[in-house]
């Protein structure tokens, strides 16, 4: 590296010599390297971090379709249900109460939101891959 000489007025300071200016040429050209290392490394990863925003966006997504959907088809059940219980509570009718009940216990047991311990047992799984 540069070394201490002295001037011609004959205070000591320091000249860069043409090997010092190749070196520091060296350490610029490696501190830039460096630099553009990181910065494509840092692309990469925001790459790949905007990859998984969207697959959890389209698996959310895909996952509030299927809720909606499943919901409002119970939701038409459970009306119709009601409907014909209130009908049968009105006529008297003690076999149609009996089904609708049971039909309403029996669409209840089945919830989309039954298995979400599981669901949740294997959220916790770092190592599970869930696929949706």
């Amino acid at each position: 590296m540069p070394d201490a000489r002295g001037s011609a007025d004959g205070k000591l300071g320091w000249m860069a010599t043409a090997p010092d200016a190749a070196q520091f040429l060296m350490a610029i050209v490696d501190v830039a390297k460096r630099v553009d290392a990181n910065m494509t490394e840092r692309t990469r990863i925001e790459a790949e971090r905007d990859k998984e925003i969207a697959s959890f966006s389209a698996a959310s997504q895909g996952l509030r379709d299927y809720l909606d959907r499943v919901f409002a088809e119970r939701r038409e059940l459970h009306q119709g249900f009601f409907t014909r219980l209130d009908k049968a509570i009105e006529d008297r009718d003690p076999e149609t109460i009996r089904a609708c009940v049971t039909g309403i216990v029996e669409v209840a047991k089945h919830s989309p939101l039954n298995n979400i311990v599981e669901l949740r047992s294997v959220w916790a799984d770092p190592d599970a891959v869930i696929e949706i």
